[in-house]
């Protein structure tokens, strides 16, 4: 009697005595297609794997930012600029106009933005007015874009070869996560992004040449428009070759800058001030109290104005204080630095964080600059166990702020915890550098050896 075929259905029902029974040729035609099915279920999941996940990503972002200027405010600082271009047109001075619109403005004036930048920026206003008013948009929005996609490329040339793959992916996120917080803050048409996406791209520059001469004209031109901008003076100081004089020239440059224009224009320049004091006046009166942006001490200063309590000599004081304690610890990790001790990608990522850190006043535009340094740090930091822990508990913390609707603490708990984060694989780092001296091999060890070390 001739053996029962096996259909392909009851394979699993075979008994261990059957094993040994030849199977028909018809029995392996019945079994073939379920075969051929897995193999093609494989093949697709290998042609999906191939497909351009990051072009499609940043599709999907360029969609997005679409659809978001359809429904959302556009260019609400660029929109601040233009009155003060109006302004200069109609032969008004921009300070007496803007005190005039927010008393005529009255209790709603705190959702009005006024122009915020010192008399020297004047005079780029009145050469922008020989524009036609098109021309001089569509020039703006593409240095915008270019300035963005600079800020992107510096970013990307922070990280590693590994640590690319992953991060063609996060690429696209940092329009939707400047600072890892949901926020449009990439339609707002502030000048700081152009002014980042130069500071930045002329900052890898200097670092992988030591040519920093692009990176002072940048760091100037943009501190004519906002001081806080020579902060990143810190940058080439600590990274970069002979430039301690320089950098710290360039600071006092700045500074002259700045102050020379009480002298220049004095009037101007009163109103000025006195412009900020009364929006910042507007905006606590109507319960604003994130008026002081994000750095620590603007959260300082915010909370002890929402407790009605002075601010300015307290928040002054924390300022120099934890600043103070930064900039040691960066030049510190600059002299382990030198010696060859610490892994120079990581030393930059943390240096670009720091020196934002710097600065007195941080905005969400401010933020946007070093996403990619941030989501670096965190990469690099999971690795680490005591990093790991920071992180786990400042995130925690950062979200919970978020939940509470703080965005300001929100943004600088993130911050400060992947600082924190990277300055912890700075001295893991430093520490494997001196048990490695007593090893026979004298080279220093390659950054991407660094990155499974633990101690």
């Amino acid at each position: 009697m001739p053996p029962k075929t096996a259909k392909a259905t009851d394979i699993h029902r075979i008994s261990p005595l059957t094993i040994g029974t030849p199977l028909r040729a018809d029995t392996l035609r019945q079994t073939g297609p379920s075969i051929k099915t897995v193999e093609d279920k494989v093949s697709r999941f290998r042609k999906l794997s191939t497909w351009p996940w990051p072009a499609l990503l940043w599709i999907g972002a360029g969609c997005s930012i679409v659809g978001m200027a359809m429904v959302l405010p556009v260019a609400w600082d660029l929109a601040v600029i233009q009155q003060a271009m109006r302004d200069l047109r109609g032969g008004l001075d921009p300070y007496v106009a803007e005190l005039a619109r927010l008393a005529a403005i009255g209790p709603r004036a705190h959702d009005y933005n006024v122009y915020p930048y010192p008399p020297v920026t004047l005079i780029f206003l009145r050469f922008a007015n020989l524009f036609p008013t098109i021309l001089g948009r569509a020039l703006f929005w593409i240095i915008y874009a270019a300035g963005f996609g600079a800020q992107l490329w510096a970013g990307f040339q922070l990280a590693l070869p590994a640590e690319r793959r992953i991060l063609r992916y996060a690429l696209p996120l940092v329009v939707f996560f400047p600072g890892f917080m949901p926020n449009e803050v990439i339609l707002c048409g502030n000048l700081a992004i152009p002014i980042y996406g130069a500071v930045l791209a002329a900052a890898i520059l200097g670092w992988k040449k030591n040519q920093w001469g692009w990176f002072y004209m940048a760091v100037l031109a943009g501190s004519l428009f906002k001081p806080p901008f020579l902060a990143l003076l810190a940058i080439p100081m600590l990274v970069g070759t002979a430039q301690v004089v320089r950098s710290s020239a360039a600071a006092g440059f700045g500074v002259l800058l700045f102050a020379v224009q009480r002298l220049i224009w004095p009037t101007q320049f009163s109103e000025y001030l006195r412009l900020l004091q009364v929006e910042s006046i507007f905006r606590h009166n109507a319960g604003h109290f994130e008026a002081f942006g994000f750095s620590a001490a603007g959260v300082l200063a915010s909370v002890l104005q929402a407790m009605g309590r002075p601010f300015g000599f307290s928040s002054t004081l924390f300022y120099l204080a934890y600043s103070g304690a930064l900039f040691l610890a960066l030049i510190y990790f600059a002299w382990q630095y030198r010696q060859e001790r610490i892994g120079r990608y990581t030393f930059m990522t943390v240096l670009v964080v720091g020196a934002l850190l710097l600065s007195p006043r941080i905005l969400q535009y401010d933020t946007l600059p070093v996403t990619l340094p941030m989501f670096l740090l965190l990469i690099r930091g999971w690795k680490n166990d005591a990093s790991r822990w920071i992180i786990v508990v400042g995130l925690g913390c950062a979200f919970a702020a978020f939940l509470a609707n703080k965005d300001a603490l929100e943004i600088s708990l993130t911050m400060w915890t992947l600082l924190m984060s990277g300055v912890v694989s700075l001295r893991r780092e430093a520490q494997f550098a001196k048990v490695s001296a007593y090893v026979e091999a004298l080279e220093p060890v390659g950054e991407p050896e660094l990155e499974g070390v633990s101690l």
